[in-house]
C-alpha cells in the first residue's frame, strides 16, 4: 500500500471509531465528532488539533482525486505515523497497569520517621501512601512535606527525631491530600488528563491505582508527574 493508502485507511478506521462513540454518528462530519467527542475524552481531546488536520488533509486527497485510483498528492511519512499512533491510542490504549506496576512502598501510621528518611537517602522517593494498622487507607506522606515538618521543628542546632512516627508529621504535611486513586484500566492519557486539568497550585503529587480505584485495596502502582512524562515521550 501507498503512504496515501495507509493514510485512509486508519483514518476510516478512527471515523468508524468516532462515529461508534457518538452512537450513530453519521449524521456528523468528522470535525464536529472530534470537537463534541473532545469534551468528554482526553485521548481525542489531546489530539484535536491533530485530527481537524488529517480532516483536511483527507478531504484533500479524497475531493481532489480525478480518478478513483489517482492520488493527487502523498502524504508526507512523519504523518502517516502520526494518525497510525493516534488510532493506537484511540482503539488501543495504553493502560495504567501493566506500564505503572510496582511494588510500592507504603508506611504504617505508627512507622517511625526515621524509617521514611532512610527510604529518601536510599532511595530518593519523594511520595509515601500511609496507612492506618487495621489497613485503611491514611493519606499521603510527601518528601516535601517532611522538609517542611523539619524546618519547623528544629529548635536551634539540636533535633530529635526519637519518638517521632509518620503520624505526627502527616498530620503537618499540607500535601497529604493531593493524591487520586485510580482503576487499574485506566489510559494513560486519561491519567494526563488528571494531572493537567487541575488548577495551578492544586495539582496532584501522586496518582495511587488500586484494582477498581477504591482506597481499601491493594496498591498495584504509583504515577508520578514525571513519570507520565517519560511514558508519554
Amino acid at each position: 500500500m501507498s503512504r496515501a493508502e495507509d493514510f485512509l485507511a486508519s483514518y476510516h478506521r478512527i471515523e468508524d471509531y468516532l462515529s461508534r462513540e457518538m452512537g450513530n454518528g453519521k449524521h456528523f462530519s468528522f470535525s464536529n465528532m472530534v470537537n463534541r467527542l473532545a469534551k468528554q475524552n482526553p485521548i481525542i481531546d489531546r489530539y484535536k488539533e491533530d485530527l481537524h488536520q488529517m480532516s483536511q488533509l483527507r478531504n484533500a486527497i479524497v475531493h481532489e482525486r480525478r480518478e478513483p485510483d489517482f492520488i493527487i498528492a502523498e502524504p508526507h511519512e512523519s504523518l502517516v505515523e502520526l494518525i497510525l499512533e493516534v488510532e493506537r491510542e484511540l482503539l488501543h490504549p495504553r493502560l495504567v497497569i501493566p506500564l505503572f506496576a510496582k511494588s510500592v512502598v507504603t508506611f504504617q501510621s505508627e512507622d517511625f520517621l526515621t524509617e521514611v528518611l532512610r527510604e529518601i537517602r536510599d532511595k530518593n522517593y519523594s511520595q509515601f501512601p500511609v496507612y492506618h494498622a487495621n489497613g485503611s487507607w491514611r493519606g499521603l506522606l510527601t518528601k516535601k512535606g517532611v522538609t517542611s515538618w523539619l524546618a519547623e521543628t528544629i529548635d536551634g542546632t539540636n533535633l530529635s527525631l526519637k519518638g517521632v512516627r509518620v503520624k505526627h508529621v502527616l498530620h503537618h504535611d499540607p500535601h497529604m491530600h493531593r493524591y487520586r486513586f485510580i482503576q487499574k484500566d485506566t489510559t494513560v492519557i486519561e491519567a494526563q488528563h488528571s494531572f493537567t486539568q487541575m488548577k495551578e497550585g492544586a495539582r496532584y503529587d501522586a496518582l495511587l491505582i488500586t484494582k477498581t480505584g477504591s482506597p481499601d485495596e491493594p496498591l498495584l502502582g504509583i504515577i508520578r508527574p514525571q513519570d507520565l512524562l517519560n511514558a508519554l515521550r
